[in-house]
């Protein structure tokens, strides 16, 4: 069975979700075409990745705002390579899948995978939305509160035989635990794209306050992950605050180099303004790691506070200082619930189980 995915170029889930259903098909039985669409330039680490797993692969610039010749692009590519299934990682794609399903002699399915959150939407993405549950075979969601949330603003277009739940996987051999060795630095993360729907302006002062209350005897670190438009801004506020040479910008990291960062941490904390899912804290449950997090939609199905974390308030570096200083203090709390978290990963996110519960809707 041949599908082709379109999904985002830069940095983000989409990419993430992909090679992790490829990386799944250990029967190889289906045929990836991948599509890159976006602003930003493929990444290298996509293309490396295709190319290693002879996968074929277009890449479509996208001007910002509505790019009619880009989407004739796209639709063209769907018409040449004539998949059975066209897989599309956002709604917003819509409508050039729809044209080429149109225009093919071919019979071809359109499966969306949501991820967009909602407070997030554009106008424009929730028309994308719109015309998706209208015109696509499925609309899959990433969660029950996720689809719930959608039914309730979208009742007029929903339907509940043509959408589903399906959490996104990875690859839990590639995402494990790792042997620690006891240093004398307490290390703590985050890794997520730098933009202003991530809360790392409170992660930052949360960490200052926890650098000042400091009576461990060990060194305290911040390490954060990713690019991103806020990346300046962060970088200003670490140095206004004092704080070069305790918080560390590590970049971009490829998927494979993940696992090694994630394992170093003592804390991973999430700090954010709202999620679909969060792929970051599935790799981090699967590592091992304690994870605190903002209480907020996308992250409070995932961690249950005092179970396998703990959630704090979003925008509130006390409380986020505070849930910090509690698992320094208590690391067989830490451990227990990190535990919790490895075991809930194991059970719910793996890239194997993602891939057959899409293997049934292409097949349906």
């Amino acid at each position: 069975m041949k599908v082709l995915h379109v999904l985002y170029s830069g940095l983000g889930g989409h990419g993430n979700v992909f090679f992790s259903m490829v990386g799944a098909d250990e029967k190889h039985e289906f045929e990836f075409v991948a599509v890159f669409f976006g602003i930003e330039d493929v990444r290298d680490e996509y293309v490396k990745k295709a190319e290693a797993c002879s996968i074929p692969w277009f890449y479509v610039k996208k001007k910002p705002g509505i790019d009619f010749e880009a989407y004739k692009k796209i639709t063209n590519i769907i018409l040449e390579q004539a998949p059975d299934v066209i897989f599309l990682h956002s709604s917003a794609y819509i409508f050039p899948a729809r044209k080429a399903v149109k225009q093919s002699a071919k019979k071809m399915k359109i499966v969306v995978r949501e991820t967009q959150a909602n407070h997030l939407k554009t106008k424009q993405e929730w028309l994308g939305l719109c015309a998706a549950l209208l015109k696509a075979n499925r609309v899959v969601f990433l969660s029950n509160e996720y689809r719930d949330a959608v039914r309730k603003k979208l009742f007029f277009v929903f339907s509940n035989k043509k959408t589903t739940v399906i959490p996104n996987g990875i690859d839990l051999h590639l995402f494990s635990p790792a042997q620690k060795q006891g240093t004398d630095t307490i290390r703590i993360g985050m890794l997520s794209r730098l933009t202003p729907s991530k809360d790392h302006v409170t992660l930052i002062h949360a960490f200052a306050k926890c650098l000042q209350e400091n009576k461990t005897g060990k060194k305290i670190e911040l390490h954060i992950a990713g690019e991103g438009e806020s990346k300046p801004a962060l970088q200003q506020l670490v140095s206004s605050l004092n704080l070069t040479g305790h918080v560390f910008f590590a970049g971009l990291l490829d998927v494979a180099d993940l696992p090694a960062y994630i394992n170093k941490l003592d804390i991973y904390v999430h700090a954010t303004l709202g999620e679909t899912m969060s792929t970051a804290i599935m790799q981090v449950m699967a590592c091992r790691v304690p994870i605190i997090a903002s209480d907020v939609l996308g992250v409070n199905n995932m961690v249950k506070d005092k179970q396998n974390g703990l959630l704090v308030q979003a925008k509130n570096e006390l409380e986020l200082c505070k849930a910090i200083w509690v698992f320094i203090n208590d690391p067989v709390l830490a451990q227990t619930l990190a535990t919790n978290a490895f075991n809930f990963a194991t059970e719910n996110y793996s890239n194997k189980k993602m891939l057959q519960s899409y293997k049934a809707i292409f097949n349906s």
